[in-house]
């Protein structure tokens, strides 16, 4: 993998970065004497971590499926730094527990894709003063598993309880990280904003996503499985090399992609399909009351 290059000196914010791969990617950033961000919903945790990586790291309260808690980091962050270079959205949940937001959207659609878009977008303005300013959406390999879109997921549904439901919505969501990722760089274009929007994943990585499935412990311990560390890789990868122009999708250079070392893959072929993203844009920018 390339060096440290251009990755140093920045502000950068990192959801979920309490525990798994945004914890790894959080002692990596800080220690090549970047500002790091913990933007985590579990206070505990954060103060934990900044207190473990001291220097250069700060913890604030972020809850991403709480557009409420989004708003309220936004004006934190704003109060406290004067610029913001790198956001990776890396927050994410899987076979949760049957559960719905306050508004009553479902806890994992929530979390993993509509906080994504909504704090993308609120913090662009800060972004743009960056010299180099890139948007992170990390995602998974789960995302070539959907052949269809289920669009059912932005209206009110019942609750997701079965193995198959959770993994399905999981793999959605992923889906539409990645078709976001593109959709917003070719927005982006359009309208001459300068900022990159990559999107990435980090092959078959162990980290608290399986928290909530009782086979987890056994899952990781299969020779498929990589570390936090060697997950982190992707990216590391997408924030320092300076030949993606943004709308790529970095994955892992072996066939299935379960490890690996980080470059540019073909996405599932339904990211290709500009109707499929613009109806998933403007459906989501409806849902959240925002737009570019």
């Amino acid at each position: 993998m390339q060096k440290n290059l251009n990755l140093t000196n920045k502000t950068i914010i990192i959801t979920g970065s309490s525990s798994g791969l945004g914890l790894e990617a959080a002692k990596r950033i800080a220690s090549l004497n970047n500002t790091v961000i913990i933007a985590s919903r579990n206070e505990k945790r954060g103060r934990k971590v900044e207190k473990e990586i001291g220097k250069n790291s700060y913890f604030m309260q972020l809850d991403v499926s709480n557009k409420e808690s989004m708003d309220n980091f936004v004006k934190n962050f704003n109060k406290k730094f004067s610029k913001l270079d790198i956001l990776i959205n890396n927050a994410g949940i899987m076979l949760h527990p049957p559960k719905k937001t306050e508004d009553g959207t479902e806890i994992t659609f929530a979390t993993n894709y509509l906080g994504y878009f909504y704090l993308s977008l609120k913090l662009i303005p800060n972004l743009v003063s960056s010299s180099d300013p890139k948007i992170i959406n990390v995602s998974s390999i789960s995302s070539y598993h959907v052949d269809k879109i289920n669009w059912d997921y932005f209206n009110p549904i019942k609750k997701i309880s079965s193995f198959k439901e959770k993994r399905e919505i999981y793999a959605h969501t992923n889906l539409f990280r990645l078709m976001f990722s593109i959709e917003l760089q070719k927005r982006f274009n359009k309208k001459s904003v300068p900022i990159k929007s990559i999107a990435c994943h980090p092959g078959v990585a162990k980290s608290q996503l399986g928290r909530y499935f009782f086979l987890a412990k056994l899952i990781y311990a299969l020779p498929v499985m990589v570390s936090s560390r060697e997950g982190v890789k992707s990216i590391i990868f997408s924030c320092i090399n300076q030949n993606l122009n943004g709308g790529e999708f970095v994955g892992l250079d072996t066939k299935r992609q379960h490890r690996g070392n980080p470059t540019i893959v073909k996405p599932n072929p339904i990211v290709e399909i500009e109707d499929q993203r613009n109806k998933l844009w403007q459906m989501t920018s409806e849902k959240c009351g925002i737009d570019l």
